[in-house]
């Protein structure tokens, strides 16, 4: 009998893949020698950091380093919140001195002073109150 050719061949198992552990360190291990800084992993003699505290390591350094941002952010703040209050302070007293100056400008002896000089004069009569009859409504 002929060999059926159609059967499928059969699919040989896929090797498990291989979790890449630390691979931020296996990526700097390319360029920077680690085993050299931390020493070699020999049997009897382990003196070498373990690599596995440097991710904690490594986010105790993120947390502080974006506590100190925060931190100079903050000072950055508080010193633009008294810059600002010392121009609103400045406008505020250059805002009184304007608007005293505008107020004594509309008094009627400051009036009267500036109006002489256009040659008009202050009357002194008190004015006459014109009353009309009803007939002559």
């Amino acid at each position: 009998m002929a060999e059926n050719k159609r059967r499928p061949k059969p699919i040989p198992p896929k090797a498990p893949k291989r979790k890449k552990e630390y691979s931020l360190f296996n990526w700097l291990n390319r360029f920077l020698p680690l085993d050299k800084v931390f020493g070699e992993k020999v049997p009897g003699r382990e003196e070498r950091l373990p690599v596995k505290y440097f991710y904690y390591f490594g986010w105790v350094v993120i947390l502080l380093v974006a506590y100190e941002r925060i931190g100079f952010q903050s000072e950055e703040y508080v010193r633009k919140s008294i810059k600002l209050k010392k121009e609103v302070d400045d406008l505020k007293a250059e805002y009184t001195s304007i608007h005293a100056e505008y107020e004594r400008a509309g008094k009627q002896s400051v009036v009267v002073e500036k109006v002489k000089e256009e040659g008009l004069v202050e009357n002194l009569t008190p004015p006459k109150k014109i009353i009309l009859k009803e007939e002559e409504k």
